[in-house]
């Protein structure tokens, strides 16, 4: 079976399923997919038992309160997140932000050109 012919009988069973999810009647789709796609007979067979035994089931909202619950109470907070890592994260994240510090004020001391001031005297520098 090609790639072609196998991504076409996954749109048909898919288009099967999704009529009989939503009540429709099938037999006709089921009528031309077996002309052109041959046997499909065991492929619908599965898929009408599956149907008609998977019901779905909406959870209580007293479940869903309670596991909405557990979930956010354990949850760790931000500082709790940061005490575990390791410290080497800890040791990169300081000197990242000591040296973002020095540049800022580097900038701040020396003053610093725009991209703008920058462009205007690259335009103007013969090379």
């Amino acid at each position: 079976m090609s790639a072609s012919d196998d991504n076409q009988l996954h749109i048909t069973l898919d288009t099967i399923t999704a009529r009989l999810q939503n009540g429709d009647a099938v037999e006709q789709l089921i009528a031309e997919a077996e002309s052109s796609q041959g046997d499909l007979e065991e492929f619908v067979d599965v898929i009408q038992s599956l149907h008609a035994s998977l019901i779905p089931i909406s959870p209580s909202q007293k479940y869903t309160d309670r596991l909405r619950a557990d979930l956010l109470e354990r949850r760790p907070g931000v500082v709790k997140r940061v005490r575990q890592m390791p410290p080497r994260v800890h040791v990169a994240a300081i000197l990242a932000v000591f040296a973002g510090c020095v540049l800022f004020v580097l900038r701040r001391i020396f003053g610093s050109e725009t991209a703008q001031d920058i462009q205007e005297e690259a335009v103007a520098t013969p090379l």
